[in-house]
């Protein structure tokens, strides 16, 4: 389980994780960084330089989890929150070949790495370890490309979707008050009071 840095944490990770394998094996002759990015960071990108972007755009509560009855862990702590991270990772650069082999290099790692763990997961995020994060291609249908890019401003780029699966965020142990067990009341000619607390 992670703290609420987890989602920032997934996003830096994953970027590492395609920088140190990209050093290991490049493309040769082209050069490329690997970065998450906010909204507001995709309008200062040009493709001038040739970059990998991990974009966060959508959360959704993970749909097996998302029903689940309140429950407390044997540790005492409530039993977290389960999302999935929705991730556009878009190619920057300045010619198609560079573009269409970055975005082939990208497909073909991201495929052999569907699991995250934490030695991917970066300390920041609270991970603990036993915490793993699963990755899968999602499709996203023209119409999606099309909304999504129309919101991001700058002219349509070769993207994947994936969706990271059970990223869990621990919540904040529940106080440990003693309950209201009694209300009793008092009544005389007059005036009613009434008093409450634990017997």
């Amino acid at each position: 389980m992670a703290s609420i840095s987890a989602i920032h944490a997934l996003t830096s990770g994953l970027a590492q994780l395609l920088s140190r394998s990209y050093q290991l094996q490049p493309i040769a002759g082209l050069s490329c960084k690997f970065e998450p990015a906010g909204i507001s960071d995709f309008k200062k990108l040009d493709g001038q330089d040739a970059k990998v972007t991990i974009l966060l755009y959508r959360i959704t509560h993970n749909e097996h989890l998302r029903n689940r009855p309140p429950a407390t862990l044997p540790t005492g702590r409530p039993a977290p929150l389960t999302i999935n991270a929705h991730l556009l990772i878009t190619v920057w650069a300045d010619a198609a070949l560079k573009e269409q082999s970055l975005l082939a290099w990208t497909l073909r790692e991201l495929h052999m790495h569907p699991v995250l763990d934490r030695s991917v997961l970066t300390d920041i995020g609270g991970f603990g370890a036993g915490d793993i994060v699963s990755l899968a291609p999602e499709e996203l249908t023209l119409d999606d490309l099309s909304k999504l890019w129309q919101v991001l401003v700058p002219p349509m780029r070769p993207s994947l979707g994936y969706v990271a699966r059970n990223v869990m965020l621990d919540l904040d142990p529940v106080p440990d008050f003693a309950p209201v067990a009694a209300v009793r009341l008092m009544l005389d000619d007059d005036v009613a009071t009434v008093s409450g607390g634990a017997p």
